[in-house]
Parts: structure tokens; sequence; C-alpha cells
């Protein structure tokens, strides 16, 4: 497993290297890739160009074969202006046939899910923080989740 691991944070490593990203990371969980509820994950990043359109995207890892179509998923993020704004998904794992929508390579699926798409941002400093509300203590075979902030043209 710690092979994988590695092999995922140079491949990720290689994409972030490719890309226009303004802010980027991933934080991969425990070996026994459980999200547990009481993890919530928070990013911070400054915004220094209001003219500039940026996309903030969501990324879930999971091992293939992921046992639940939907998971559901909670964005909470706040401006440099201080104003919250909330925002809740199932996330969707598979389609009703049950086939995968992640990016899956061998036993471990990269699924992206855009929060904002080219939208204008404030200058300042920006607080986004991605948390679960499944059902119980812990969210299984997760490999682990990110988020980016890019430039758009």
């Amino acid at each position: 497993m710690k092979t994988k691991g590695l092999c995922l944070i140079f491949i990720f490593t290689l994409l972030i290297s490719c890309s226009d990203n303004h802010f980027r990371r991933f934080d991969i969980l425990p070996e026994d890739q459980r999200w547990q509820a009481s993890d919530a994950k928070v990013y911070e990043f400054d915004i220094e160009n209001d003219s500039q359109f940026y996309t903030i995207e969501f990324q879930f890892s999971h091992v293939y074969g992921y046992q639940f179509s939907t998971i559901p998923i909670n964005f909470t993020l706040k401006s440099p202006d201080g104003k919250t704004e909330v925002i809740d998904i199932d996330l969707a794992i598979a389609d009703d046939s049950g086939k995968q929508l992640g990016d899956c390579s061998g036993d471990v699926c990269d699924l992206f899910y855009t929060i904002k798409e080219r939208t204008k941002l404030q200058k300042g400093k920006y607080k986004v923080t991605v948390s679960h509300s499944f059902t119980g203590p812990f969210l299984p075979n997760v490999i682990g989740i990110g988020l980016a902030v890019q430039n758009e043209k």
C-alpha cells in the first residue's frame, strides 16, 4: 500500500506541474483509509488578482469498487469579507449501472467535482472547509481528498 501511495503522490505532483494552478493541496488519509467524521479538512489560499477568473475543484480519491453510489460532502467557503457560503452535495461515485464515475487506475479512483466554475474572487484570504455527513463515525475506503484553485483564461 505504501508503494501505491508513493506512486499516487508522484503522479499527483506531475499533474500539478503541468497545469495552471493557483493553489493545490491533497491530503492522504491514514493507512486504514477511513475519513473520520471529526476530521474536517481546511484549505486556505490567498487571492491577489481580483480581475482573474478562477475554478475551485474538489478531489476525492477512493478504493475501486466503492460500496456507496453517493456520499454526502459539505463545503464551507469563507471569503475575505467574512461571508460564508455552505454547499452540501451528494457526490456521485457510480452511475445507476454501478460503473465508477472517477478516473480509475488499478484499485485507485480519482473523482473531481467543480465547486465553483470560472468565477471572480475578491482579493484576500479564503478558507474552504470540507467535511462529510456520512451516518457512521467514518467514511471507509477513502485514500485522500484535496482542493485546487485554478486560474482560468
